[in-house]
Formats: structure tokens, sequence, C-alpha cells
């Protein structure tokens, strides 16, 4: 469930979907992309995403990568906090490009 606290709106979308391998799950925060190429990433500030689980396990059981978004010359865009035992972590805004 995503939940905008400072708009005041929530979003759940479930997918069931026969045959699918269900062997990954993703909790994203990145730049979006044009025919362009990948856009300047927002100033979101800080995402703080309370429990992320997939098929009802936190996702912290699972050994989660993490992937961080880099500009051209290879510094961070963003950072991400260590995942709780109940899959809540964090990204922070660092910068544009």
């Amino acid at each position: 469930m995503l939940k905008d606290l400072t708009q005041g709106w929530t979003q759940k979308v479930t997918k069931n979907e026969s045959g699918l391998a269900r062997s990954s799950a993703e909790v994203i925060t990145e730049a979006p992309s044009s025919e362009s190429g990948v856009l300047p990433l927002a100033d979101f500030g800080t995402v703080n995403y309370g429990s992320s689980t997939a098929n009802g396990s936190s996702l912290s059981a699972d050994n989660p990568t993490e992937i961080i978004m880099i500009d051209n010359s290879g510094a961070d865009k963003d950072s991400t906090s260590g995942i709780s035992g109940s899959g809540g972590f964090s990204n922070t805004w660092l910068r544009s490009n």
C-alpha cells in the first residue's frame, strides 16, 4: 500500500497473474525517464517505506539488494538507510545529476 500523508491519499494495487515465478519484489524510488534517457532526479527530500512485504513476509527476511542511483561522475544521487526487521527503510535525495 502506498500512502501520501502530505496529500492525504492511499493507493493499493494487487496483481494476480498465473504462470509468474514470483521470484522477486521491488520497492523503488527512481528518476523518471523519457525518449532521450534518464531525467534529473527531483528533490524528493526523504521517502519513508514503513513495511515492505512480498507474499506476506518482510523483505528484510530475503537479504534484499540495495541499488543506488549515481550520476555520470559516479556520485550518489540518493542515500538508502538500512532495512528494519519489518521491512521499513528510507531513501534520501542527495543531488539531481
